[in-house]
């Protein structure tokens, strides 16, 4: 017997609309592949706007949260300014202190060096620090070198000295030139 075919679905498709013989020209078939082409180019613009517009929202807030950051770090540090104010006046002070300080020892050495140095002594220069003094001159006789030499060694002010230099001035000149370093105990008279 034969068989009954099973109740199949036929796929039948009817155009009505009749093909537009514009289509079929060179000029027709660009226009048709342009259509079909620029809706593609026209969502993925759309899309680059639409990523744009939300990544705007985004980078808006990071600008937001940065000047909001670093408004609060302004005002810390502007908090800090009367610190750092007051900190520079008492580092002025100190420093203001140190060099009053120094000029202090610079005047005591005088009436020191005054006790210790013989009349036949004449300085040409004479280099005070804090600490310490470098003195050239001349001596006008091996006498007075020696009281000079003694005194400064005896002396409590006067620590480490040393004689860089002893010169005869000549055959026609008498004296020696003579260049001594010393470190300076003001210290020692209290």
């Amino acid at each position: 017997m034969p068989k009954k075919p099973a109740n199949k679905k036929l796929d039948i498709t009817v155009n009505l609309v009749p093909e537009d013989p514009f289509l079929g020209t060179v000029f027709g078939r660009f226009l048709k592949w342009a259509l079909s082409v620029g809706r593609y180019i026209v969502i993925f613009t759309e899309l680059v706007v639409i990523v744009s517009f939300v990544s705007r929202f985004t980078l808006d807030r990071m600008v937001t949260d940065l000047n909001s950051s670093l408004n609060q770090k302004e005002k810390v540090i502007a908090s800090y300014g009367d610190l750092e104010k007051n900190f520079r006046f008492i580092q002025q002070q100190i420093e203001d202190y140190q060099q009053f300080k120094q000029e202090s020892n610079l005047i005591d050495i005088f009436p020191i060096l005054n006790a210790n140095i013989p009349n036949d002594v004449i300085f040409e220069t004479l280099l005070v620090r804090p600490g310490s003094i470098n003195f050239t001159g001349t001596a006008l006789s091996q006498d007075a070198l020696n009281v000079l030499v003694n005194n400064l060694a005896l002396s409590p002010y006067f620590t480490e000295v040393s004689i860089n230099k002893i010169e005869s001035r000549g055959e026609r000149v008498s004296g020696f030139d003579f260049d001594i370093k010393s470190n300076i105990n003001l210290d020692a008279k209290k």
